[in-house]
């Protein structure tokens, strides 16, 4: 292929990926080998929407990855537009113990809300609503860009979100989070 239909190409991965991709992963699901070129392509993929003032921007995240999405200046007048994720009750409670205690080990979550919690993560990160990065023998979990935009935060600030999601977490494991924050205290004072 050429450059006009490599660069459509990686435009097309990154509007409907809707989460962060990196550029190994979009280097094998594409199937172009070069590094180097596939970044130059996504650099002029976000020099033309920039350069048009487009309300769409791609941008560099998480370190090595990019994502295409709203810019927040536009993003809070068009959020109501967006189509509402079809959550169980039980993934929305993982959803909202994540939100609240990131970033947060994986394995904590299998601690508070037994092994169906493998299954909910595995749905949220599909869904681009959290991430997960290797974390010792365990992952590190958090909120994305996506989740903020979708449930109404101006950022994907965790400090923001932890503070709108403490009466919710709280009410529902109250007993849960003693427990975790009295077992990372007895973990602390053993170090």
């Amino acid at each position: 292929m050429g450059l006009i239909e490599d660069k459509a190409l990686v435009e097309a991965a990154l509007f409907v990926a809707g989460r962060p991709l990196s550029i190994k992963e979009l280097s094998k699901a594409l199937g172009i080998r070069s590094l180097d070129y596939l970044e130059k392509l996504i650099e002029l993929i976000a020099a033309e929407y920039a350069e048009r003032k487009s309300a769409i921007e791609v941008v560099r995240v998480l370190g090595d990855k990019y994502v295409m999405q709203v810019k927040q200046e536009y993003s809070q007048r068009v959020i109501h537009l967006m189509p509402k994720p079809d959550l169980r009750t039980g993934e929305l409670k993982t959803l909202a113990l994540i939100a609240y205690l990131q970033p947060i080990e994986q394995s904590k979550i299998i601690k508070l809300r037994g092994s169906q919690a493998y299954e909910h993560i595995k749905r949220l990160l599909q869904m681009g609503l959290i991430y997960a990065e290797p974390y010792e023998r365990t992952k590190l979990l958090g909120t994305t860009q996506k989740f903020a935009e979708l449930y109404g935060f101006p950022e994907n600030d965790p400090l923001l979100i932890k503070e709108a999601f403490k009466k919710v977490v709280h009410a529902e494991y109250a007993d849960l989070i003693e427990k975790l924050e009295k077992t990372e205290k007895g973990e602390k004072e053993a170090e």
